[in-house]
Protein backbone atom coordinates (compact mmCIF):
# COMPACT_ATOMS: atom_id res chain seq x y z
CA UNK A 1 0.00 0.00 0.00
CA UNK A 2 1.71 3.14 -0.91
CA UNK A 3 1.98 5.86 1.37
CA UNK A 4 1.57 9.84 0.65
CA UNK A 5 3.83 12.55 2.64
CA UNK A 6 2.33 15.04 2.52
CA UNK A 7 4.25 18.69 4.04
CA UNK A 8 2.52 22.36 4.57
CA UNK A 9 5.41 25.31 4.25
CA UNK A 10 4.75 28.81 6.00
CA UNK A 11 8.04 30.60 5.29
CA UNK A 12 9.03 32.36 7.80
CA UNK A 13 9.47 36.12 8.14
CA UNK A 14 12.21 37.53 5.37
CA UNK A 15 12.09 34.38 3.47
CA UNK A 16 12.54 35.32 -0.37
CA UNK A 17 10.46 33.68 -3.53
CA UNK A 18 13.98 33.10 -4.63
CA UNK A 19 15.03 31.15 -1.40
CA UNK A 20 11.63 29.13 -1.49
CA UNK A 21 11.79 28.26 -5.24
CA UNK A 22 15.50 27.06 -4.05
CA UNK A 23 14.25 24.80 -1.00
CA UNK A 24 11.79 23.32 -3.53
CA UNK A 25 13.59 22.07 -5.78
CA UNK A 26 16.10 20.63 -2.94
CA UNK A 27 13.04 18.63 -1.89
CA UNK A 28 12.17 17.80 -5.88
CA UNK A 29 16.16 16.11 -6.40
CA UNK A 30 15.06 13.65 -3.47
CA UNK A 31 13.61 11.27 -5.96
CA UNK A 32 16.74 9.01 -5.69
CA UNK A 33 16.25 7.84 -1.87
CA UNK A 34 15.28 4.05 -2.14
CA UNK A 35 11.44 3.92 -1.56
CA UNK A 36 10.59 7.08 -3.59
CA UNK A 37 8.04 6.70 -6.59
CA UNK A 38 7.39 10.07 -6.63
CA UNK A 39 7.85 13.82 -5.46
CA UNK A 40 5.82 16.99 -6.45
CA UNK A 41 6.40 20.81 -4.56
CA UNK A 42 4.86 23.78 -5.58
CA UNK A 43 3.56 27.48 -4.36
CA UNK A 44 -0.06 27.43 -2.83
CA UNK A 45 -2.89 29.23 -5.15
CA UNK A 46 -5.53 29.51 -2.70
CA UNK A 47 -6.24 31.03 0.19
CA UNK A 48 -7.86 27.72 2.26
CA UNK A 49 -4.06 26.45 3.61
CA UNK A 50 -4.04 28.57 7.38
CA UNK A 51 -1.14 30.63 5.37
CA UNK A 52 0.72 27.94 4.37
CA UNK A 53 2.27 29.22 1.07
CA UNK A 54 4.15 26.06 -0.29
CA UNK A 55 3.37 22.59 -0.73
CA UNK A 56 5.03 19.12 -1.06
CA UNK A 57 3.90 15.53 -1.64
CA UNK A 58 5.91 12.64 -1.73
CA UNK A 59 4.56 9.03 -2.65
CA UNK A 60 6.49 6.42 -0.78
CA UNK A 61 5.93 2.50 -2.04
CA UNK A 62 4.78 1.77 1.35
CA UNK A 63 4.84 3.01 4.94
CA UNK A 64 8.16 0.77 5.89
CA UNK A 65 9.79 3.00 3.90
CA UNK A 66 8.89 6.09 5.50
CA UNK A 67 11.73 5.98 8.24
CA UNK A 68 14.58 5.20 5.56
CA UNK A 69 13.15 8.69 3.52
CA UNK A 70 13.43 10.77 6.81
CA UNK A 71 16.52 9.12 7.73
CA UNK A 72 18.49 9.69 5.05
CA UNK A 73 21.27 12.26 5.19
CA UNK A 74 20.05 13.84 1.67
CA UNK A 75 16.65 14.33 3.19
CA UNK A 76 17.64 15.52 6.77
CA UNK A 77 20.44 18.24 4.78
CA UNK A 78 17.18 19.58 3.43
CA UNK A 79 15.35 19.56 6.27
CA UNK A 80 17.69 21.42 8.29
CA UNK A 81 17.37 24.12 5.56
CA UNK A 82 13.68 23.79 5.44
CA UNK A 83 13.10 24.05 9.08
CA UNK A 84 15.76 27.73 9.03
CA UNK A 85 13.49 29.12 6.45
CA UNK A 86 10.05 27.58 6.69
CA UNK A 87 7.66 26.36 9.36
CA UNK A 88 6.24 23.11 8.82
CA UNK A 89 3.71 20.64 9.04
CA UNK A 90 3.82 17.07 7.75
CA UNK A 91 1.05 14.27 7.51
CA UNK A 92 1.47 10.63 6.36
CA UNK A 93 -1.58 8.07 4.99
CA UNK A 94 -1.48 5.26 3.28
CA UNK A 95 -3.72 4.67 0.32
Amino acid sequence: MALEHMVWLTPKAGVSDDKMAEILASIRALTHIPGVVAISAGQNITDRANGATHGVLVTLEGADDLPAYLNHPDHQAVGVVLREHCEVLALDYER
